[in-house]
C-alpha cells in the first residue's frame, strides 16, 4: 500500500475517532493546507496535523520530527491499534 493511501486511511480513522467523542470534524479537501482536519470542540475551532506512527521495540512510539513542528493546535499520531492526541498549543 503506497504513503498516500495509508495517509487516507489515518486521516479517516481519526475522523471516526473524534466523532465518536462528539466533536464537529471538517476535512480538508486540498494537499497544500496547513492541517489535515478542522474540529470544532465545545464551541471552539481546533487544527488537526494527522499523522502515522510506528510503535518501537520498547513500546514507546515514534512520530516524524516536524509532525510537532506543525501548525496545528492537535497532533493525533495513528498506530496499528490506536490514536494518540498530542496538543501542540
Amino acid at each position: 500500500m503506497n504513503s498516500i493511501t495509508v495517509g487516507a486511511i489515518g486521516e479517516l480513522r481519526v475522523c471516526a475517532d473524534l466523532l465518536a467523542k462528539g466533536d464537529k470534524v471538517f476535512r480538508s479537501v486540498s494537499a497544500s493546507c496547513s492541517c489535515d482536519l478542522v474540529i470544532i470542540r465545545n464551541g471552539i475551532l481546533l487544527r488537526v496535523e494527522v499523522k502515522t506512527g510506528y510503535i518501537r521495540l520498547d513500546g514507546t512510539y515514534s512520530v516524524s520530527t516536524e509532525a510537532r513542528a506543525s501548525n496545528a493546535d492537535i497532533l493525533a499520531v495513528v498506530l496499528p491499534e490506536k490514536i494518540i492526541y498530542e496538543s501542540l498549543s
